[in-house]
């Protein structure tokens, strides 16, 4: 029983999904929209409601006064009639009620007679004749009578020509009865006018309703709005926005608040830019000594230890030029090989380290030798292209593109599995003055929304990292199985010669 009750619960009805509904569409529109459509649907509901019951409780009355009008014609005009019957002047019958017709149903009167006839009950056979009427052909429905009538007939019928209020009354004896058909054509126009009445002022209603609706909701709305104007700023990273305080209410207890939460986050994202800039600051000294520490280490390889090597491979020579056995002529140079062989690595590791060509020819000239020996030693083609760059840059920006062209090609050979790279660094000068680098491969590729948060990315790390501390931007381009993109740009002011 317990679970059929929490099935009935939880299962929704057609009630709770039209409220859903209801409340999805309510939601969705601004808070004017409600406003006003809760005036004119307030208003609308009301002028509905009235009209109802208004046109019910007028056609009633209305229709009880048509009632008592005929009952009161028919003991009026009894007399006479009774009269007449007596004399057995059919023609005078006719005439009198034809005369009665057109007299009630008169611009004189608010009545309006659809039919009157005179007729007869047999006593025996209890079939009904018509004696004298106004029209040629009565209807059964209207020439029947109800069983045991009372004295006073009044009915509701409907003929071809509409309703009737159907009163009738016995005039001589109990089997000779006057009827008349009281149309209730007055009724409906009378009620139609009265609900156009209501209808007009109904919309007078709605015109002054909606109006003060609308002024109210301006004054509400207004605030609102410029607390969603702000807010949007906000989320645009302005903090300093400040919204007037309106009124002393729930509202502008809100512009408050807000205000308060804007100067908060003013001063905490001051303390970040502030914190942010330490830490670039930081980075960008760590970096400057690992050059310095490369730098020095490079000119300790090449001074000290190839010097050493070079004594080396002179006593090497000297001893294989001696009258010795041959053997030992052929280790000794197998060792001046190994010597050999050691100065170029110690050569090449000095030039890893600080590459002398970067300072003493600039960033094109470097990067044409790290390319070419990239290719000797990994195989890969790299197209090299510079554009725009006909001048040295400053010396922290070719440092930076040097190390940023270093690190992704040095990924491309460890991780993408490319048959080709591709090297573009081009200058802009349109809209700001900036630098351009794209790489390109055509390896494996990968996902860059996952890759780019892992902790063993550490290369995309270094070019992200370095590109920022020069205010630039690293863009990636890359789907599993269709190669990788870096875009990098860097803004950079004045050249290196123009700044000198």
């Amino acid at each position: 029983m317990t679970f059929l009750v929490q099935r009935f619960i939880a299962t929704p009805t057609w009630l709770t999904r039209l409220l859903t509904r209801f409340w999805d569409i309510a939601g969705s529109v601004g808070i004017r929209t409600k406003v006003l459509g809760i005036v004119v649907g307030v208003i609308v509901l009301l002028g509905v409601f009235v009209t109802i019951q208004l046109r019910a409780a007028l056609y009633q009355t209305l229709e009880a006064e048509l009632y008592t009008q005929g009952l009161d014609l028919m003991r009026f005009v009894s007399g006479r009639l009774e009269t007449l019957l007596a004399e057995g002047d059919e023609a005078a019958i006719g005439d009198y009620l034809f005369g009665l017709q057109e007299h009630y149903s008169g611009n004189g009167h608010n009545t309006l007679i659809d039919y009157v006839f005179i007729e007869r009950i047999d006593e025996t056979t209890g079939e009904i004749s018509v004696i004298a009427s106004t029209v040629p052909n009565i209807p059964p429905n209207v020439l029947a009578l109800p069983e045991n009538p009372s004295p006073d007939l009044a009915r509701h019928l409907t003929t071809v020509n509409g309703d009737v209020i159907d009163v009738g009354a016995r005039v001589g004896d109990d089997q000779t009865i006057l009827r008349v058909g009281l149309a209730e054509d007055n009724i409906e126009h009378v009620v139609n006018i009265v609900l156009m009445q209501i209808f007009t002022l109904t919309l007078v209603m709605i015109v002054v309703g909606f109006g003060a609706a609308f002024f109210l909701t301006w004054i509400l709305t207004r605030p609102i709005y410029s607390l969603v104007q702000a807010t949007k700023a906000v989320a645009q990273g302005d903090f300093s926005q400040q919204v007037p305080r309106w009124a002393n209410d729930e509202i502008g207890a809100l512009s408050e608040s807000f205000n308060a939460m804007t100067r908060s986050l003013a001063r905490a994202e001051q303390e970040r830019g502030e914190r942010d800039a330490m830490r670039q600051n930081y980075i960008r000294g760590v970096i400057a000594a690992q050059e310095d520490e490369r730098k020095r280490i490079a000119r300790e390889l090449h001074d000290s230890t190839s010097q050493s090597l070079t004594s080396l491979i002179v006593g090497l020579r000297n001893l294989e030029s001696a009258n010795d056995m041959d053997a030992m002529r052929a280790q000794i140079k197998d060792i001046r090989q190994v010597a050999n062989q050691t100065l170029e690595e110690v050569h090449q590791i000095a030039w890893q380290l600080r590459p002398t060509v970067l300072d003493d020819l600039g960033l094109n000239a470097a990067l044409e030798r790290y390319i070419r020996d990239f290719q000797v030693r990994y195989g890969i083609p790299v197209d090299f292209a510079v554009r725009n760059l006909s001048e040295r840059l400053p010396r922290e920006h070719e440092t930076t593109l040097y190390r940023i062209v270093q690190e992704a090609l040095t990924n491309i050979a460890r991780h993408s599995k490319a048959q080709n790279a591709s090297v573009l660094i081009e200058q802009r000068a349109n809209p700001t003055p900036r630098i351009r680098v794209i790489i390109e491969d055509n390896g494996v590729g990968f996902d860059p929304s996952t890759k780019i948060m892992s902790e063993k990315s550490l290369g995309l790390h270094g070019i992200r990292e370095r590109t920022q501390l020069l205010g630039g931007t690293l863009t990636i381009e890359s789907q599993p199985g269709q190669g990788t993109s870096l875009f990098v740009e860097i803004p950079v002011g004045l050249t290196e010669s123009e700044s000198a």
